[in-house]
């Protein structure tokens, strides 16, 4: 990556990097396209401007950090001509300029206009790490690795710095600092959390300046964890009633059917669907149906336990597993009538709650229809699962609506 006398450091896509090295001499830029591994490069060496191609995540954060590592490295962003439109002033207060792509040859003669002279940068590999040397490239790589978790993060940061330093650290709330011991670094976490030592803290030069370089990785990585849990949140969940989605249900189903096979234990999935929905929202609107579907979205899982998992597996219809966290505590335990007691308990629920959009004399009016289907007797799949338990579903219809009936057994 690093060009030797290169003396911007260019944040971008290989096609972006490409288009510039076309229009200003290609000796200028060293290129990456990771914001660590440019975080990385600057540490390792003093550039004197990085830029940074939109599209990146958090390039307020990022500068902020480009600040802390080096304060003659001026910052600027390449953006679009829609993008110069959505720069916010907080952007603009870290940003040293920006500049639209593709640049003309004035925008780049103004942006590098400070840019020190080719040979003056001569040996500047050899500059000792501003760093320092305890944060080496594959700290940094493990890392980023660990950032797929706020606990993987903690854990091996956690590591790092008993490493470095020999002391027993631990993590604390921040509000408890003062208890915990002495704070050696900040994780920006919900709550805040600090990472504490007790006891003499004589640290070497070389602790110290690791435990810089991880305070300045640390808000971007904390906040890449943000991110990614946000980001699969929404990929998991249904939009309208924040019970996991059919895609999601599918996948977690047979992950808990492989593991049950294994480990030899019972799974039971409930699939059922609200009585006469059509009705409610052609007398209602739509927006009383949808309020509907969340509020029985929301009273299933207040009914079941917290390792039971709730779905949304099209329109009305919902799907629930119920699994045994533990061993039975009886060798005579029969799993489908546990399961099924929590499903008369969300019968019982729905008969005494008022739905809000359906006014105030509609209490206990809405009802279920559901089956019950056990793997392994029922099925092996999640498919043949949700197949059977649609069965118990149509016979509890045939027989009246409101009831849950088991496959092969009715009522339960």
């Amino acid at each position: 990556m690093t060009v030797a006398d290169a003396n911007v450091l260019l944040l971008s896509s290989d096609d972006v990097a490409r288009e510039l090295t076309e229009r200003a001499s290609p000796r200028r830029f060293a290129h990456c396209d990771e914001p660590y591994q440019a975080l990385e490069e600057l540490g390792r060496r003093q550039y004197d401007a990085i830029v940074v191609a939109e599209g990146y995540p958090d390039v307020t954060g990022l500068a902020r950090a480009v600040r802390r590592l080096g304060q003659a490295t001026r910052t600027y962003l390449l953006c679009s001509p829609a993008g110069e439109a959505e720069l916010h002033g907080a952007d603009q207060a870290v940003l040293d300029d920006y500049f639209i792509y593709p640049p003309s040859r004035e925008d780049l003669d103004r942006v590098f206009r400070g840019v020190r002279p080719l040979e003056a940068v001569a040996g500047a590999d050899e500059a000792e790490p501003a760093i320092g040397v305890a944060l080496t490239p594959s700290d940094i790589a493990a890392l980023m690795e660990s950032a797929s978790s706020l606990e993987g993060l903690r854990d091996h940061v956690r590591m790092l710095v008993g490493r470095w330093t020999g002391l027993d650290v631990h993590w604390a709330d921040a509000a408890d600092v003062g208890r915990e011991g002495d704070p050696l670094l900040l994780l920006d976490a919900d709550p805040p959390m600090v990472l504490a030592a007790r006891g003499p803290q004589a640290l070497s030069a070389d602790a110290q300046h690791g435990l810089h370089a991880l305070q300045v990785l640390l808000g971007p990585l904390a906040a890449h964890v943000r991110r990614t849990a946000a980001l699969h949140k929404l990929a998991i969940t249904d939009h309208l009633t924040g019970a996991y989605n059919r895609r999601y249900f599918y996948h977690l189903t047979d992950q808990l059917l492989a593991r049950a096979k294994a480990e030899r234990f019972r799974v039971t999935l409930l699939l059922y669907d609200i009585d006469d929905f059509k009705r409610y929202n052609d007398t209602y609107g739509h927006a009383a149906g949808d309020e509907i579907l969340r509020q029985t979205a929301k009273l299933m899982k207040r009914i079941t336990r917290s390792h039971d998992v709730v779905a949304r597996i099209g329109g009305d219809e919902f799907a629930v597993l119920f699994w045994d966290a533990e061993p039975p505590r009886r060798p005579d335990s029969r799993h489908p009538q546990a399961a099924g007691a929590l499903a008369n308990r969300f019968l019982e629920a729905l008969a005494g709650h008022q739905c809000p959009s359906l006014g105030p004399e509609a209490k206990g009016v809405l009802t279920i229809s559901g089956g019950l289907a056990t793997y392994p007797w029922d099925g092996q799949t999640c498919r043949d699962l949700l197949r059977h338990a649609d069965e118990g579903l149509r016979q509890a219809k045939r027989s009246g609506k409101s009831a849950i009936h088991l496959v092969g057994e009715g009522p339960v």
